[in-house]
């Protein structure tokens, strides 16, 4: 799956300091009333029918602001509660369970993912790997649930590479520049946003974070919508479609929620 370098700048919005853009009259986009007609490795892929995620536990160490080393150890238990909750789902739909790879990069002007430090924000993903930019915004927040979902986002790209519907959606995008391309590309999107969502639901109760930090961050993710960007190309959908999704996921955590290339185009505007 070749990198999605605005999948990755979408998040830029999510952290203080890096802003997301100005809403404007490019905003409009044409949906399609129902979905086209997509292969059965996106509409009907196995991952969907695993069932709901555990509700686990996800204990976190103390982590120190403007520390790389205090937050990656952060991070990386993160990520473990992350493999221990969806491991078991992919072995039962019969598909890799491979972890990730992660690199944590500290030093400006360092290339990862074949883009420059300066055009994402502060996590990416490709080739298997998850790769988070120890930015000033994300040191001054380390612990946030902001942060948390970016990484579950990422680790959402590593299940759609996982399952197939990475290679699959790759080669219904294209250069993502026709309105179809650009619905195909919100629904991949879209959909690992759900799985974030999906995630962090079933760990919830265990941050010991209460339902109003829930409410601000989706007030937080929908001003990162297409809708309140600068940029013409429309790969992310409106701040709208980006809360519903992680909702979806959230209220109810499983894959089978997460199923957007089946969902109506008005649902991945």
């Amino acid at each position: 799956m070749r990198t999605f370098v605005l999948a990755a700048a979408l998040i830029a919005g999510l952290l203080p300091g890096l802003a997301a853009g100005e809403a404007t009259s490019a905003t409009q986009v044409r949906s399609y009333a129902h979905a086209p007609a997509m292969p059965a490795v996106l509409a009907r892929n196995p991952l969907y029918r695993t069932g709901p995620l555990p509700r686990r536990a996800c204990s976190l160490p103390g982590v120190r602001k403007n520390d790389p080393k205090s937050a990656a150890k952060y991070l990386r238990a993160w990520l473990g509660c992350l493999d221990r909750s969806w491991r078991p789902l992919l072995k039962a739909a019969r598909l890799p369970s491979t972890k990730p790879e992660v690199r944590f990069i500290a030093d400006p002007g360092t290339e990862a993912c074949g883009t420059d430090w300066q055009e994402v924000g502060v996590a990416q993903y490709c080739d298997g790997t998850i790769v988070i930019y120890f930015k000033d915004s994300l040191l001054k927040a380390p612990d946030g649930p902001v942060l948390l979902d970016i990484v579950a986002y990422q680790y959402g790209n590593h299940l759609q590479a996982l399952s197939g519907i990475g290679k699959a959606a790759d080669r219904l995008t294209g250069s993502g520049e026709s309105e179809l391309e650009s619905e195909h590309l919100r629904r991949y999107n879209l959909q690992a946003h759900c799985l974030a969502g999906a995630f962090l639901g079933s760990v919830w109760k265990s941050l010991h974070r209460p339902t109003r930090d829930w409410r601000k961050f989706l007030d937080t993710i929908r001003g990162t919508g297409d809708d309140m960007r600068s940029t013409q190309e429309r790969w992310h959908g409106t701040g709208r479609s980006i809360v519903y999704w992680a909702n979806r996921g959230f209220a109810k955590p499983s894959p089978a929620r997460c199923n957007t290339w089946t969902a109506a185009g008005t649902l991945v505007a």
